[in-house]
């Protein structure tokens, strides 16, 4: 049984030696090193995930020191948001809501 065996996984060894070196190469290539192709698509999306929220942030930071400095120029600011943001009034005023 083993006298059959051993012949034919050496021949199949001989003649397909530069294909499985191949196949092992890309294997490690593509999973299992430290770098692998994998490892740097995911690391692809994530930057990419980070950069959008990076403009996301700067975005809501700019309309944040936009509304500040509108609120530190003009007093009317405060009331218009208040009245928009947090439906509030003054004592002598009614107030209707829109459903949207």
């Amino acid at each position: 049984m083993d006298n059959g065996f051993l012949p034919q996984l050496k021949a199949f060894l001989g003649k397909y030696k530069y294909w499985i070196v191949f196949v092992l190469f890309l294997l490690v290539i593509l999973v299992a090193s430290d770098n692998s192709m994998i490892k740097r698509i995911v690391q692809k999306r994530e930057i990419h995930a980070l950069q959008e929220q990076l403009r996301e942030s700067t975005e809501l930071k700019r309309q944040n020191e936009q509304t500040l400095n509108e609120l530190n120029n003009d007093s009317l600011v405060i009331d218009r948001i208040a009245r928009e943001k947090y439906n509030m009034h003054r004592a002598d005023e009614d107030l209707f809501l829109e459903s949207h």
